[in-house]
């Protein structure tokens, strides 16, 4: 039977998985894996068969045969992973848009802890397009690591008056000239949020704090504040508002 216009209402969650499914087609640096959720098995057999007879190229479709925790079932669909990939994902929805109506569609990319909107050139950001920008899950954790800890070290070394800095084991430290100090890293973003985070946001400063400790800090300090709270160091930068938060070891 032909599906008609309209015929898989409320029938198709507007949700979409990206890589988080190995292929059966292939190497996952290679294929793209895309999964539609459904309400039933025979919906996803009836989407799955549409997408059979549809024009946009892609290397298989297949419905599971057993539902998610959440007692929906899946159709999967397999592409090429190349340059086209998220175009033709953009037109299969579209497509599939004709017979489910207009949904605000989200997406769970692979490297993404959250659902984000079906949106290319947010997509692009996280959805490799070609086998050599592949990575998985740990590599991608594993590289937004190795970046936030190179833009904490840049941050002091850019700021502060110390001539070698290092972040390694969670444990900041600080040398110049003279001073060689270790902190114990807590958190590093922008200045409100940051302090919300570590519970930091409405205590007042600290007036017995280590004054030798202090002291040494205000002579590396360049640029930033040296802001010590309920026994925390706050190096605030007060043009950007970025802040970093750490303890004595």
């Amino acid at each position: 039977m032909s599906l008609k216009e309209n015929d898989l209402v409320d029938v198709v969650l507007p949700k979409i998985s990206i890589d988080e499914f190995e292929p059966k087609t292939g190497e996952k640096e290679n294929v793209a894996v895309m999964g539609f959720f459904v309400t039933e098995q025979s919906v996803g057999e009836d989407l799955a068969n549409f997408i059979n007879k549809g024009s946009i190229e892609y290397r298989d479709v297949e419905v599971s045969p057993n539902p998610t925790e959440n007692n929906e079932y899946m159709v999967f669909v397999e592409f090429d992973r190349n340059e086209q990939v998220l175009q033709h994902l953009s037109e299969l929805v579209n497509d599939i848009s004709h017979l489910c109506g207009d949904l605000d569609w989200k997406v769970k990319p692979l490297v993404s802890e959250e659902s984000v909107p079906l949106d290319l050139s947010i997509l692009s950001t996280l959805v490799a397009t070609s086998p050599e920008n592949y990575v998985t899950k740990e590599q991608h954790e594993d590289n937004l690591q190795k970046n936030k800890i190179q833009s904490i070290e840049n941050f002091l070394l850019d700021n502060m008056n110390a001539t070698q800095v290092s972040l390694e084991d969670n444990i900041v430290s600080l040398k110049d000239y003279k001073y060689n100090i270790k902190l114990e890293f807590v958190n590093f973003g922008e200045g409100k949020l940051t302090l919300e985070e570590s519970g930091l946001s409405d205590l007042a400063i600290d007036s017995d704090f280590d004054y030798t400790l202090i002291k040494t800090l205000e002579s590396m300090r360049g640029s930033l504040n040296v802001i010590p709270i309920n026994k925390h160091i706050v190096l605030h930068h007060p043009s950007t508002d970025k802040v970093l938060i750490a303890k004595p070891c």
